[in-house]
């Protein structure tokens, strides 16, 4: 009896791995000039005062078996030196969805305001979620540009960046202190170095004396100005402005203004002296 050997060809079996499930994350950071505005580029600048839009979205979070979603959230925006901007924002999603929705990602918005008087420097919006259903958190960090006025810190109260100008809205000092009789000056510097207490008050002010060049007394005021605050965010710096009229009979020669500038928490008084001429 001969025996029928039968070749059977048996394809290797290729088994396919269903595609893991995506961890809880945060991604599509971006921040606009408006709300759902285009994305601002990774290189721009924001100026202090500026109004930032941020969003972002939510994904591998879980459902429950009836398309239930429970998702919370914390925004918050803070400087170079992981000092807060504002408040917090804190919420959460919770929906139920379709089984159409499968690809639905929950989108949270965040309006930063950079403070008034911000220092340049890296900025970043921390998004912190809990997935309330998986169980698990995630957190991301999105840095932004500010372009601010620098002044340098210091350890003591001291007056930086003292200028002349000839109009109250001139962006750049003039070059040489030299007015007319019947001109108006106007000068503008910043203080720092003062005393910040608790909830970041603040409370400084500042006099000045115009002398003639014999030392003798042309202008006086000693409380031209008194700042006393507790913002949110702290003000390391304090900028002031003072204005004065030439009279059209002021003698020409040589003028001294003596700014001295009080911290009245921190019991610090500094004093600098500027000169100018009238020509």
């Amino acid at each position: 009896m001969k025996l029928l050997w039968i070749g059977v060809l048996i394809a290797p079996l290729i088994l396919s791995a269903a595609p893991a499930a995506k961890k809880l994350a945060v991604v599509s950071t971006a921040f606009a000039d408006s709300d759902d505005g285009p994305p601002s580029a990774s290189d721009d600048q924001f100026l202090p005062g500026e109004t930032l839009f941020f969003r972002c979205q939510v994904e591998g979070y879980k459902r429950s078996e009836s398309n239930e979603v429970k998702i919370g959230y914390e925004i918050q925006a803070a400087d170079s030196h992981d000092v807060p901007l504002q408040l917090p924002e804190k919420g959460s999603i919770a929906t139920t969805l379709s089984p159409e929705d499968k690809n639905w990602m929950p989108k949270l918005r965040y309006t930063v305001v950079v403070p008034p008087l911000a220092e340049s420097g890296e900025y970043h919006v921390i998004v912190k979620v809990k997935d309330e259903l998986g169980d698990a958190t995630a957190e991301s960090l999105a840095k932004f540009t500010v372009h601010g006025h620098d002044v340098a810190p210091s350890d003591s109260l001291a007056v930086q960046n003292f200028h002349f100008f000839r109009d109250e809205n001139d962006a750049k000092p003039i070059p040489i202190a030299a007015y007319r009789p019947g001109d108006s000056l106007w000068a503008r510097f910043d203080m720092t170095g003062y005393k910040i207490a608790d909830k970041n008050m603040f409370d400084i002010g500042y006099g000045l004396v115009v002398l003639r060049e014999d030392g003798s007394v042309a202008y006086a005021q000693p409380e031209a100005a008194v700042s006393k605050e507790a913002p949110f965010y702290p003000q390391r710096y304090q900028p002031g402005e003072l204005s004065l009229n030439m009279p059209k009979d002021i003698a020409k020669g040589e003028y001294t203004i003596v700014l001295t500038v009080r911290d009245h928490i921190g019991q610090q008084t500094f004093e600098t002296r500027e000169k100018f001429s009238i020509e």
